[in-house]
């Protein structure tokens, strides 16, 4: 079909009018022309793409519409692969009489992209979004629960009325086909179908219908569970409805063009304006530009930019490019430029569009911050410091280069975050930042992972021992005391350390070697540094080995119970049993709790261990009470059973269950952690003696208590740790701390049980000093559970 030139009213600039159409053909939105004859059409090349085969039904059908009404009319057409797509259509009668016509088309099917990201705490998003006309949203996916931000509910209407923070309360406010196609898009982003959400959607607000542009991103833990989806909405109300509908003449056509909403121009090979829009001139600050040279407009590195610009459009036909422009304040905004060549009478002219997009490049900055920093610190998060790790790994294998990888625990952390609050560990956290920067080279990478843990990266080491150095400075810096508010914080940092390639020469082995050295640092007393060494990989290895052995230990029957008899030396008398645990490991023999009971604490089936422990020891004494024995049975409780919330609801079901009389079953908990977490033990402690379990102090001596601590606590026993009994009576401040202990004791009114006792000399000291209860290899050793009846039997007789 041959394509018809079309009139758009005037005749005294003919020349005028082709540049006209050649623009409209080069616009970068499809628009059609029809004329005074049947098939009389002009169509561009854009409209053309979209409808391929359908284009003359498509224009008998456009044309034939009804603009008596409105001029605006939201259609669905075929494209040229056969695929419906939804646009608006602006169709302007230019002629009654002869039925010419003018539309242009918005293809409004493709969904805009926003990438987004980050972190859930309000104060410090809100000040993300300050001043801008995007509002934050932030789903917390284990909870279900949003935040958002003052600008999110001010641009969806809801003001200052509460809202439940709910994703319900967004939906609601939805068009319901809106809301089916959200729900589905965000669900596919969490599953990990889609790399970010984003998604246009309409609300119904103050009786107004607005467009709102939603955009997010979804972040993982180090495992791939997804966390939370942060990300941002705007009104895109205007943008929709800004297409402006096409006029019957020339004159209106050039309306249009000069309100635009962006800026539109066209130039001849000189740099010449020959047409500009009202957006342009008043971006430049001219009244017109038409007339002017761009070197006029331009300012000297601008100029040379554009120029080189145009050049490459007059070689290729088109082009799209991002710019950076300076307007008459001397504000620099970013654009999107569409360029094309407009051709007439053997000349070739460049018409094109600048978009502005500044907006956007702030969004994508904010969301860049969003992903690779950590906003409570402004250190590079766990996603920057592996992006950093991994060129410092290309670096050091192209340069044959070493460095050192650092993984930094703060010693102490949890501790001053749960007694004084976040608020206090969050200006903690930035301290220790800041100290870690200053002992650093600026070209070393510090950066934050998560919680108490950092990592530092230092490239380009000459000398293994440079670590070392580095390590030190930082332990003594975090040492040092950390004012807070109107307190004053004490940290450790437990340091570990990874040389590349020596100890690793992959970035995974080198992460897990640099961790495992950490926590080495920490089971060797916390606030020192270790480096890696092979064998801490043989011991993670058989500690993985027997964590995995452990899970089974309890169905397999490998656990077995040992019963120490506790004695009253004043008449011999047996009063009761520890009950201590043994694993029958199948390769490696019997292993004592100190080797198993962290590996299940750390693996989470202690309670499951515990809960064994406990249905053993009240079915023992059960047994021993049908050989009319009456004695208590002490059970160890380990720190994660004591913390647990279901320990006192488990303890009652095994009462209950076995039959027990709870005066009989008694509860060992050591010293030292029952000083780190009194207010929550106290509590336990307290609801346990309520149903008549008792509870006694292990290891006493140990945990540096305070006799003001000690009295709050419902406890009934105290026992001596064996540490203080070996050495009675040779040595005297032994001697003299047990004595003290059972001395307070007795001011206390409770019962002291000294442990270890395996001498004479020792049994006789401690009955001088009032202790009478008394264990250890001078009255039994521990008897195997399958003897202890035998030795009952024998007992009673």
């Amino acid at each position: 079909m041959e394509y018809a030139m079309f009139n758009l009213g005037r005749t005294e600039s003919a020349g005028h009018d082709e540049i006209i159409t050649d623009l409209i053909q080069h616009f970068p939105l499809p628009m059609f022309f029809k004329g005074k004859g049947k098939n009389d059409y002009v169509t561009n090349k854009t409209f053309d793409h979209l409808t391929g085969e359908h284009r003359l039904k498509t224009l008998r059908y456009l044309c034939s519409l009804n603009t008596t009404h409105t001029k605006k009319f939201e259609l669905r057409l075929t494209d040229e692969l056969g695929k419906s797509r939804d646009v608006i259509v602006y169709l302007s009668e230019i002629d009654e009489s002869s039925g010419e016509k003018l539309g242009i088309i918005f293809d409004v099917s493709d969904q805009k992209k926003a990438k987004e990201a980050i972190n859930r705490l309000k104060e410090r998003y809100e000040l993300a979004t300050t001043g801008s006309n995007e509002g934050l949203w932030d789903l917390d996916i284990a909870n279900g629960e949003v935040f958002y931000s003052q600008n999110f509910k001010k641009i969806v209407g809801w003001g200052m009325k509460p809202v439940q923070p709910k994703l319900e309360s967004w939906l609601q406010s939805m068009f319901p086909e809106d809301k089916k196609r959200f729900v589905k898009a965000l669900e596919a982003h969490i599953r990990g179908e889609t790399p970010s959400f984003e998604i246009e959607h309409r609300i119904q607000t103050n009786h107004t219908l607005k467009w709102i542009s939603a955009r997010g991103k979804v972040t993982r833990n180090k495992e791939g569970k997804p966390l939370r989806v942060v990300g941002f909405i705007s009104d895109i109300t205007k943008m929709k409805e800004a297409q402006l509908a096409l006029k019957e003449s020339e004159e209106q056509f050039q309306l249009f063009m000069k309100n635009l909403p962006v800026g539109a121009f066209i130039k001849d090979q000189e740099g010449n304006f020959i047409f500009a829009n009202r957006y342009l001139c008043e971006f430049f600050g001219v009244k017109a530009l038409t007339g002017h040279n761009m070197k006029e407009i331009y300012t000297p590195e601008q100029y040379d930019a554009v120029l080189q610009k145009d050049k490459e459009v007059f070689l290729t036909g088109s082009s799209v490019s991002e710019e950076e422009m300076t307007n008459h304040l001397g504000e620099k905004r970013f654009f999107q430029v569409y360029r094309f060549i407009i051709h007439k009478d053997n000349r070739n002219f460049i018409g094109g569009i600048y978009s502005d997009i500044t907006e956007q490049k702030k969004t994508q900055t904010k969301l860049n911050i969003l992903a690779h920093y950590d906003l409570l610190t402004n250190l590079p998060n766990r996603a920057l410091f592996l992006d950093s790790l991994k060129h410092s790994l290309s670096k050091a294998r192209r340069n044959k280069s070493k460095i050192a990888l650092m993984f930094i625990d703060l010693d102490n952390f949890k501790t001053i975050n749960d007694t004084l609050g976040h608020d206090y560990g969050d200006i903690l956290l930035q301290e220790v930042a800041k100290r870690l920067k200053s002992v650093l080279r600026a070209e070393d990478t510090i950066s934050r992972l998560g919680g108490d843990e950092f990592t530092v990266i230092l490239d380009d080491i000459k000398d293994n021992a440079y670590p070392s150095v580095v390590a030190q400075k930082i332990i003594d810096t975090l040492s040092q005391p950390i004012p807070l508010k109107d307190e004053v914080g004490y940290i450790g940092a437990s340091v570990g350390i990874a040389i590349f390639p020596d100890d690793a020469k992959d970035l995974e082995s080198l992460i897990k070697n640099a961790d495992m050295a950490m926590y080495r640092a920490k089971e060797g007393g916390k606030n020192i540094y270790r480096y890696f060494t092979p064998d801490m990989n043989a011991d993670a290895k058989e500690r993985l080995e027997l964590s995995n052995d452990l899970r089974s230990a309890v169905a397999n029957n490998e656990l077995r119970l040992y019963y120490q008899p506790i004695v009253d030396i004043r008449d011999n008398t047996l009063t009761a049993f520890e009950a201590l645990v043994r694993w029958e490991h199948p390769k490696y023999g019997l292993i004592s709790p100190a080797h198993f009971i962290k590996l299940a604490e750390e693996g989470g089936f202690m309670a499951k261990v515990g809960k064994w422990i406990i249905q053993k020891a009240c079915r023992q004494i059960n047994t021993m009470q049908e050989y009319d024995f009456h004695a208590k049975i002490a059970v160890n409780i380990s720190s994660k059973q004591l913390t647990q919330n279901h320990l006192e609801q488990t303890l009652k079901t095994i009462v209950k269950e076995s039959g027990v009389n709870p005066k009989y079953l008694e509860l060992e908990v050591t010293e030292s952690f029952l000083m780190e977490n009194i207010d929550q033990v106290e509590k336990v402690l307290s609801n346990l003696r309520k149903i008549g379990i008792q509870t006694a102090i292990d290891d006493f001596g140990t945990g540096y208590s305070s006799l003001g601590r000690l009295k709050k606590l419902p406890i009934s026993k105290l026992k001596i740790d064996k540490s203080f009994v070996d050495d009675i009576p040779k040595d005297k401040s032994d001697m003299q701390i047990a004595s003290t202990i059972i001395t307070l004791g007795r001011q206390l009114g409770l019962e002291i049980v000294a442990e270890g006792v395996e001498t004479e000399a020792q049994a006789e000291f401690l009955a001088k000093q009032g202790c009478y209860l008394m264990q250890g290899y001078l009255f039994s050793k521990a008897i195997p559970e399958e003897e202890i009846n035998s030795f009952i039997r024998t007992y009673a007789q």
